[in-house]
């Protein structure tokens, strides 16, 4: 598949079907094809928004992607050769303890459903992993329907938007003749380095974060200068009675139905959470009522809902009058077909932490059996001098650690402890001399990767 990674790449599926790299000129059919896919049910409008989100991504002023970047299979046979299945490459910058390392991301997955069934996504995805590991990419991850990745070597391994709803009837209201304490103001590109640190600030405490600064501008400023472009959220400053800047909100652009979402939420260093968040609400529910909704028919705002990750403070200020759990969080899928590249671009973490545990100063082999293949990982002295393919022996087999393939992900970025995991998988096995070991090297910690879709 090396050929694959040039955008020249056309590949014969057979019955008129060619799979290839996108151009400029494929934007209109596959905003045809989104639009269509993206509908409530079949006999409805095309999805207008979901059309010009294509647009957006294929603009050239998209900071993830740009026109060459979506995975096109066309059907040759029909007439204006319409593109009939689509995913697109989106690239990332991640950083694991403040390492950082580059992500692929395939979103935008469509199949006309006439087509379906004939293993498009699947060679779409060959073409796609192709380009990105020619890239360097040693992670790829997608926010993506249930079940349907883990065909292609994907594994739930990172949180990903919880749903909390406070609904607006509760929210208290201020005492009669006092100011309220105060507004929000849009955000403007002077703001970013605020909303950069402040958003720095929160992801200090996760495992994997992401760098996220071209975002913060496209989103705040580059849209503007495009009526044609989308974009998904709108950036609020929160100003306090003087003018000063406290702190920011992510919400959605417009409002689709009853909830307004709030995607990112952060106070500066000093502000009273548990004082500001009632005030807070209720400016949020004056934006809410008066913002733009996305059709005439679109309900009256009845809720305001927080994806904030299950460990923001929100959480516990709001307490559970304010804070209705509505949706468990799902998961980022992750895929990393390298392993053994990962976990040594990721040394100075994994010393870092077996340096400050029990067993400081581990000397030895560490054999992680995943059943159909797996991995050693070699320590002197608490370093990690090699990390190597193994495969279990046929006698004498002595492995560590034994989890199912791809389960051992959950474990390496924090998702899962081995405990909880092994709950589930009872195919899940540790000896006794190497659970210290694991516990010290992939400690649990919950993540927050900002989805941006």
């Amino acid at each position: 598949m090396q050929e694959a990674i040039h955008h020249s790449y056309r590949r014969d599926l057979g019955a008129g079907l060619v799979l290839r790299w996108s151009t400029v000129e494929d934007t209109e059919r596959i905003a045809m094809l989104y639009g269509m896919v993206h509908r409530d049910k079949a006999d409805a409008p095309l999805n207008t928004g979901a059309m010009r989100s294509i647009r957006t991504y294929m603009s050239g002023h998209y900071p993830l992607m740009g026109p060459n970047d979506f995975g096109i299979v066309e059907d040759t046979s029909r007439d204006g050769n319409p593109v009939v299945a689509t995913t697109c490459f989106w690239k990332h910058i991640w950083t694991y303890e403040g390492i950082p390392f580059s992500v692929g991301r395939p979103e935008c997955v469509a199949t006309d459903p006439t087509y379906r069934h004939r293993g498009l996504v699947r060679a779409l995805f060959e073409m796609f992993h192709a380009r990105s590991e020619a890239e360097g990419d040693l992670v790829q991850a997608i926010t993506g329907i249930a079940y349907f990745y883990r065909q292609f070597g994907y594994e739930y391994a990172l949180e990903l938007e919880d749903r909390r709803a406070t609904p607006i009837v509760l929210i208290p209201e201020a005492r009669e003749g006092e100011p309220e304490p105060f507004t929000l103001r849009a955000a403007t590109v002077e703001d970013i380095p605020l909303i950069e640190a402040l958003y720095n600030q929160r992801q200090a405490s996760s495992m994997v974060s992401d760098s996220t600064r071209t975002l913060w501008h496209y989103e705040i400023e580059t849209w503007k200068k495009h009526p044609q472009l989308r974009h998904t959220f709108n950036f609020q400053v929160i100003v306090d009675t003087s003018g000063e800047a406290v702190g920011f909100v992510a919400c959605d652009a417009s409002r689709r139905g009853k909830v307004l979402g709030v995607w990112l939420l952060e106070f500066a260093p000093g502000i009273n959470m548990q004082s500001a968040m009632p005030p807070l609400l209720r400016v949020l529910r004056s934006y809410g009522l008066a913002m733009e909704t996305s059709r005439p028919d679109t309900p009256a705002l009845q809720e305001i809902s927080f994806s904030l990750g299950t460990t923001h403070p929100a959480h516990d200020v709001l307490g559970e009058v304010l804070d209705h759990p509505t949706e468990p969080p799902y998961a980022w899928y992750v895929r990393v077909k390298d392993l053994p590249a990962f976990l040594m671009h990721i040394a100075p973490a994994l010393e870092k932490r077996l340096a400050a545990s029990s067993v400081a100063g581990y000397t030895g082999d560490l054999k992680l059996d995943f059943y159909r293949d797996g991995l050693c990982m070699r320590f002197e002295l608490g370093r990690l001098v090699a990390v190597e393919p193994w495969r279990t022996p046929l006698y004498g087999a002595d492995p560590s650690a034994s989890f199912p393939p791809l389960v051992f992900l959950q474990v390496l970025f924090g998702h899962r402890s081995i405990e909880e995991l092994r709950h589930v998988f009872p195919d899940i096995w540790v000896n006794p001399e190497a659970r210290l070991l694991l516990k010290a090297l992939f400690p649990t910690r919950p993540s927050f990767v900002f989805g941006w879709n």
